[in-house]
Formats: C-alpha cells, structure tokens, sequence
C-alpha cells in the first residue's frame, strides 16, 4: 500500500471534468508540479495555498493523486511563524523578515506611558495582531506585498524617533499609537493576504474610518471615551492622508497628525523608489512612477574608491 503524500501547495489551475472528480495543477515548494484529484464537490480557488493529504492512483494510465484531506493555509493549525515560512516559498513577501518587524513594533508599543494610549493601542493590535503581519499595505503602489502593513509600520516607527529628537513638542506616545493603528484596518479594507481585492467595507468604509470607529468603541469599552486620548488618536487616524480626495475627512491639526501624514508619506513614497531603483543599472532612469507624480529617477553612477 503507497503511502499518503503530505505537503503545502499552491493551485495553479483547477479544471472540471466530466467525472466525479476535478483535477487540479499545483505547485510545490520545489517547483515541483503535480495533478491532484479531487471531489468535484469540493470547493478550492486557484493562486492560493493549500495543505493536502493525498494518495497515489493511476488515472487512464498516468500516475496522480487523489485528495483525501485538505486545508487551507488560513485554516492550518500552525503558529505564525511557520504559517509566514510556508507562504514565503509561493508569495511576495516584505523584503524584511516579519519577525525583525514583529520585535520593531513590539519594541516601541512597549515604550508608551500614557496608560490611555497604552491601553486602547495594546488592544486593537493584539485583535489584528496576525493579520497585522500577513496583510499587505495595499493591493498596488506602496507595501503591495505580504507583511506590507508591517513593514511600513516599522520603518514609519524607525523614522518617528528623529522627528521626536528634533521637536520636543511632539508626543512619541501619541505618534508611537497613531502609527501602529493609521493601517490596521487594512486588514478589514482587503478580502486576504495573499491574492487582496477590496471587500464592501473597505469600499462604502475604507480603513481610515473603520480604524477610527474602532479606537472609539475600544475606549468606550475600557471607560476612556470621555478621555481626549480618544479624540486625539481619532484625529491622527481621520486626517493621515491629509486630502479628502485620498480619503482623509480632516487635515492634520495637532501636530502628531500633521508628523503622522508626513511619516507615511515619506514611507510609502521611498518604498516605491526603492523598489524602482533596484530595477535598472547605474546610468539610467527609472519608469515614470505613479505616486511620485510619474517623474523618473536617475540612479547615479558612483565612483568607485578603493579603501587605502
């Protein structure tokens, strides 16, 4: 009796049949391609990820495999990081591995005082905590990634620690939350992490309001509604992208709001240059890039000196 096969794939192409089961095309981690069969009752989507039990059988003479057990990635019983391990080997993934995000966001959490701030924050991220890792930023432009949401986090953090140093007026327990939770709601906005479109909240809604309407039930839950904590991370949520026409109700007028917009816009626009620069050669111009006001870049060519 041949063994039962166990491993995670991705589907690449899932085509009905006219008997009672489906076949299905997928990927393994190594490249490998294999021909699945499985009940056509069952119901699997193509470009995601899967664990699948699976028995050899021969069908008119060629050798596949017959589903016996399947399951989601979504739905496996594994902890976070080897869920992130598994979906590396089929996905795009953040260019800075999620557990060196994970101790950036988790280093500065840490460091809020105001136990309002503290307490409102603390819970909405250990809510999202998972996806807060998995999501992308968006599903173009900046962050179009897995791990996206976090990755931007991190270094917006990062950034957050010269402007506090350079303005004392600034509030880092204020900047610190309204960064963690300016895209947490991302997670609500975008249908998945893996293949993201936008669900109906995230088009009648979007995640500016979906995260504010959550800091306020958070605090009214913890006793704070009355707090101006509440008030205040409301406003940095409802005025981060600064124009109404890119989905901002308000304008910054506090001035972590105001640092909170710059941060993200500073983040998002070098994420796509970045990205661009690491394109081409030295001596040539990017691609006209959308978010940059389509300009193309030069990427200089730097003399080379040798150390003495």
């Amino acid at each position: 009796m041949k063994p039962v096969k166990k491993f995670y794939a991705k589907i690449d192409s899932y085509n009905q049949t006219t008997y009672e089961t489906n076949t299905l095309s997928v990927l393994l981690s190594d490249e490998t391609r294999l021909t699945l069969r499985i009940d056509e009752r069952e119901d699997v989507k193509e470009e995601e990820v899967y664990y699948f039990e699976t028995k050899p059988v021969e069908f008119k003479g060629r050798e596949q495999h017959l589903v016996e057990h399947y399951r989601h990635i979504s739905d496996c019983d594994i902890d976070l990081d080897e869920k992130i391990r598994v979906m590396r080997e089929f996905y795009r993934f953040a260019p800075v591995d999620v557990t060196r995000s994970k101790k950036t966001v988790e280093h500065y959490l840490s460091a809020i005082e105001n136990p309002i701030v503290k307490t409102i924050t603390d819970d909405l991220y250990n809510t999202y905590k998972e996806a807060f890792y998995l999501y992308p930023a968006a599903t173009r432009f900046h962050h179009a990634y897995i791990g996206g949401v976090a990755h931007h986090t991190a270094t917006m953090l990062t950034l957050s620690d010269g402007l506090v140093k350079t303005y004392a007026f600034l509030d880092h327990d204020l900047l610190i939350a309204g960064i963690v939770l300016h895209d947490l709601f991302k997670t609500v906005e975008l249908s998945n992490y893996y293949a993201p479109e936008y669900t109906k909240e995230g088009r009648l809604l979007g995640h500016i309001v979906m995260g504010s309407e959550a800091i306020g039930e958070t605090a009214r839950k913890h006793g704070f509604y009355e707090e101006e904590e509440r008030l205040l991370l409301q406003h940095m949520l409802l005025s981060h992208h600064y124009y109404g026409n890119f989905g901002s109700p308000k304008k910054p007028n506090i001035p972590e709001a105001l640092a909170l917009h710059f941060i993200d816009n500073i983040d998002s626009k070098f994420a796509v240059l970045g990205e661009a620069l690491e394109e081409i050669e030295e001596g040539e111009f990017t691609s006209p890039l959308g978010v940059l006001d389509r300009e193309r870049y030069y990427k200089a060519k730097k003399t080379k000196h040798e150390k003495k």
